[in-house]
């Protein structure tokens, strides 16, 4: 899956079969589809959006989780929620937000607590799918601070 741009839609391919994105239009979820992606997970909190992108990914053939998590201070119950949810896909993924940030960090944290891998190497991840400055420093940032506040649970 490449990364993508077009009228504000921002798409990271990482992980092979995972596209982490900012908010899809309706008319996106088809062309996800046809990229591979089966499930949809949304991290955004609005229910009657989510309600309506439900409808919009399952009209598409998707299968759609909406697993509203905070952007700061994820906590670990949010981290072992997600990572069940993306225990249970099968095939492509796309995990979105508003701007593509919430999911790097979501996606990030998942492979440092879940997979073992390092920090360094959650984030060598973000910078080669095209995260860059800002976006990658946040995420840095944001998994130090988890790491140091779950440290002492």
């Amino acid at each position: 899956m490449p990364n993508m741009e077009r009228e504000g839609l921002l798409e990271y391919a990482v992980g092979g079969e995972v596209l982490l994105a900012a908010q899809p239009q309706p008319e996106d979820f088809m062309g996800l589809l046809g990229r591979g992606v089966r499930t949809v997970i949304n991290l955004r909190g609005d229910a009657e959006r989510a309600a309506l992108e439900r409808q919009n990914a399952e009209a598409a053939g998707l299968c759609y989780i909406h697993l509203p998590l905070p952007m700061h201070e994820l906590e670990p119950q949010h981290l072992a929620e997600a990572a069940r949810a993306i225990a249970e896909v099968e095939g492509g993924l796309c995990i979105h937000c508003r701007g593509a940030r919430r999911a790097s960090l979501l996606w990030a944290l998942y492979r440092v607590v879940h997979l073992g891998w390092s920090p360094a190497e959650a984030l060598a991840e973000l910078a080669a799918a095209g995260y860059n400055g800002e976006a990658i420093d946040a995420c840095a940032y944001c998994i130090d601070d988890y790491l140091e506040r779950t440290a002492a649970v």
